[in-house]
């Protein structure tokens, strides 16, 4: 993972409650599937406290990090720049549907209005999935919920 991303996703995660560097790296591991060295975590979070974004408070023998409202508008900045680089997607395979709509048959065309309808419809979802594996939450309680819910959708055939 880029710094630049690593970054961001630390920050995420401080943006939910106060969080030690410890727990910054299992959360990371939890998303990711691969643990961040505390050779990359640890100066980004001091990057990160030069630049305003948060703040770190001394409890005891370890630091917790919480998020500042200068924070809260660079994660605020970055859904917005993740929704635009969304919809330019969706209207770039628009464009090239429409470009190509002489050589597309209905079927495809239907497929590919069925896909953009599918991206809008599990946007909020993929979002809330990444929030829940960010705070812990356990994978296999995710994975039921959504083993439940493919066989509810399969139900309405």
């Amino acid at each position: 993972m880029t710094n630049g991303l690593l970054k961001m996703c630390m920050l995420k995660i401080i943006s939910m409650g106060e969080v030690s560097g410890y727990q910054i790296i299992k959360r990371v591991e939890t998303l990711i599937g691969k643990k961040p060295s505390a050779g990359s975590v640890y100066p980004l979070l001091k990057s990160m406290q030069d630049q305003g974004w948060i703040v770190g408070k001394k409890t005891g023998n370890k630091i917790l990090y919480e998020i500042t409202d200068q924070g809260k508008e660079i994660i605020q900045k970055h859904d917005l720049l993740k929704e635009h680089i969304s919809q330019k997607v969706r209207e770039s395979i628009l464009l090239a549907h429409n470009t190509f709509e002489d050589f597309t048959l209905a079927l495809k065309k239907d497929f590919h209005l069925t896909f953009i309808e599918t991206l809008d419809t599990l946007s909020p979802l993929l979002s809330e999935l990444s929030r829940l594996k960010a705070e812990g939450v356990d994978p296999e309680k995710i994975n039921k919920v959504l083993s439940k819910a493919r066989d509810e959708l399969q139900k309405l055939k």
